[in-house]
């Protein structure tokens, strides 16, 4: 029944999400204000599952955000994020059971990929003006992952893709550690930042050993509405 919740929790979130630019057009001047920020962010990715013998994996993350404002200092920070990748890429092929495609893919490598919706709930300390460290939870619902098989042979690009999802765990839950610089203050000012994510779960449960998610994300926060907001804050106080 646990389990049950949790998948319905994400379930709603993820169709809440896809939803984010009808919302954010529609209330962002209404969601932000003195105390409150909500928007979008855009979060280039690198990823990397330990215990496998690959490389650094790009990918991108796409979400919104709610940034709430507890006290001078203090401020909470969730996130939803409908589209999350985690993966390695150049990964040494193996058999396919398939004397054809194991001859194609021979000398070539593979991309593995984790699809998941994750949700970050930070906390923000400001250290200093406009700048801040970030950390807390975060748990991620894995909805899908895949091995491509990639070759060229002869200027000719092949790719093979497996499904591999029911060797994948359901959850993966790990914790956030960042940096994020306001560059002006207030609601309307944009926030870059930079995030490293600690896996903690062994997301693959076909393979020997402990394979757990880490992963860079460079952080683009952009407030949606908030001039708007701004604008009817000043013409109120007038």
């Amino acid at each position: 029944m646990k389990k049950i919740a949790i998948i319905t929790l994400f379930i709603f979130f993820h169709a809440v999400c896809h939803s984010q630019v009808l919302i954010a057009i529609l209330f962002g001047d209404k969601l932000n204000s003195g105390k409150l920020e909500f928007g979008l962010m855009v979060s280039p990715t690198l990823s990397k599952i330990s215990g496998l013998d690959g490389k650094l994996k790009p990918g991108l993350a796409l979400g919104l955000y709610f940034n709430i404002k507890l006290s001078d200092r203090f401020y909470l920070h969730p996130e939803a994020l409908p589209k999350l990748n985690f993966g390695t890429k150049e990964l040494p092929v193996y058999g396919l059971n398939d004397e054809h495609l194991d001859s194609l893919f021979a000398t070539g490598s593979v991309t593995r990929t984790l699809k998941a919706i994750g949700l970050p709930l930070l906390v923000r300390y400001r250290i200093s003006g406009l700048l801040f460290v970030e950390g807390g939870p975060q748990i991620d619902l894995l909805t899908n992952a895949k091995d491509e098989f990639k070759n060229k042979i002869d200027d000719n690009k092949l790719s093979y893709e497996v499904d591999i999802k029911d060797q994948r765990t359901r959850f993966d839950m790990g914790f956030v550690l960042g940096l994020a610089y306001k560059i002006s203050p207030g609601v309307k000012g944009m926030t870059f930042g930079i995030r490293y994510y600690g896996g903690l779960t062994d997301v693959i449960k076909s393979v020997n050993g402990k394979q757990s998610n880490s992963a860079w994300f460079l952080n683009v926060y952009i407030p949606v509405g908030a001039g708007k907001a701004q604008k009817k804050a000043a013409e109120t106080t007038n």
